[in-house]
């Protein structure tokens, strides 16, 4: 029959214009959800350098002396609970370390050292980490490298 033919033809030409299509949309998806992908995880990088800045210049106004920014997740309001009054910043607690070390130290030994010296505050690596790289970009400790290990020094001040 000519009429079955020709049918079946023109559903023939139409389903492999859709299949065409189709693998032409994955393709345009697959390369869309890539760069998605890559931009999310600059994205998530940024986030965490950003973490890391936004603690450092908290740690570098705390020993300041200048007044930090009103927190948004509710600590430190004006009841006093979570303030911190009177306490020494960790700026101060990891200068002081520093100061009275007679050998370089790893981040991972001053926070030990620190938590074990006060035990009401819980003291993180990557915060000390970050607080020493910013006592040695303002010049107030010194970095060396032993292999794979940073290690930190107190910097000698000047007469």
């Amino acid at each position: 029959m000519p009429g079955e033919t020709e049918l079946t033809s023109a559903y023939s030409s139409k389903v492999a214009d859709d299949l065409e299509h189709n693998v032409a949309e994955q393709e345009r998806i697959r390369a869309e959800l890539a760069r998605l992908t890559a931009e999310l995880d600059g994205l998530m990088h940024d986030h965490g350098v950003l973490l890391n800045l936004q603690q450092a210049l908290q740690a570098g106004s705390q020993a300041s002396g200048r007044p930090l920014p009103r927190q948004k997740n509710g600590k430190g309001g004006k009841d006093g609970k979570g303030s911190g009054a009177g306490k020494v910043t960790l700026v101060e607690l990891i200068r002081h370390h520093l100061a009275a070390s007679s050998a370089p130290c790893s981040a991972s030994e001053v926070t030990t050292t620190l938590s074990e010296q006060h035990r009401d505050r819980r003291i993180q690596t990557t915060v000390v980490r970050t607080s020493l790289e910013n006592l040695v970009a303002k010049g107030h400790a010194h970095r060396t490298k032993q292999g794979s290990s940073v290690l930190y020094t107190a910097a000698v001040p000047s007469p």
